[in-house]
């Protein structure tokens, strides 16, 4: 079970901190600095860890792909809404920006890793 907790805020770690970056620098990366590369992981480490206390009080919601995206996306908006002020926009245009990518990222990645899972395994056992 430790193991599935550390897996969950990784991933989702690792979804969310690049996608910040992108949002804080408007996609250009050659603008990205150390400082937005540290709040960058700043927002990655809070919506890890928001989602893994999440994660504790309801598993079944953990199984249905769009709502995991939907989870994500919404802890990155507050994550983002805590770690630094928008860059563009409003109050909070940038974390909803934010957090609509990192959704779309965890969508994708969730589809695409279950195609491979697939085909892979059919693969194996064809062998």
């Amino acid at each position: 079970m430790l193991a599935q907790k550390f897996k969950l805020f990784i991933t989702l770690f690792c979804e969310a901190t690049p996608a910040c970056l992108l949002v804080m620098v408007q996609g250009n990366i050659w603008l990205a600095t150390m400082g937005h590369l540290q709040k960058a992981l700043e927002t990655g480490f809070l919506t890890g860890l928001g989602v893994l206390i999440f994660s504790l009080f309801s598993r079944r919601w953990f199984n249905n792909q769009y709502i995991v995206a939907a989870i994500t996306g919404a802890t990155v908006f507050v994550a983002d809404l805590i770690v630094h002020p928008s860059h563009f926009g409003g109050f909070a245009t940038e974390a909803i920006v934010t957090g609509i990518f990192t959704a779309i990222i965890s969508l994708a990645l969730n589809i695409t890793g279950k195609k491979l899972f697939l085909h892979a395994k059919d693969r194996i056992s064809k062998d």
